[in-house]
């Protein structure tokens, strides 16, 4: 949130090869043609987002650093941006992503949803 201390979206876990973009639409190129899309992804339950580069094939719902905005809102888009990547390097710097998550005896589909409780703790 830019307003608040919070988290307002969390995707997954999904395998590391899913590019943001791809989570943020809900589907990847090829689910897009086969119309798989999951309606519970974010571009279908927000109005506006800000986001780096990678998010600017979207920009009718996402904000990024483009030329010809004014020096202002550049700074405050970085600043923005900047507090997003010192959580996102917390999470690294705390070890919180780098080990196997080992937990859950039921298989594949309960270990991923205690590893998003724990994440969403």
């Amino acid at each position: 949130s830019i307003h608040t201390n919070e988290i307002i979206w969390i995707r997954g876990p999904l395998p590391a090869s899913v590019h943001a973009i791809s989570m943020f639409r809900g589907c990847t190129a090829e689910q897009k043609k086969q119309k798989k899309i999951d309606k519970n992804a974010f571009i279908f339950h927000i109005p506006l987002l800000l986001g780096d580069s990678g998010y600017s094939g979207e920009p009718s719902k996402i904000i990024t650093t483009r030329k010809g905005q004014s020096v202002e809102l550049k700074k405050w888009l970085g600043r923005v941006k900047s507090r997003q990547e010192t959580f996102f390097s917390r999470v690294k710097s705390f070890n919180v992503m780098k080990n196997r998550f080992r937990h859950g005896k039921r298989g594949t589909k309960d270990k991923m949803n205690r590893h998003k409780l724990c994440f969403e703790s």
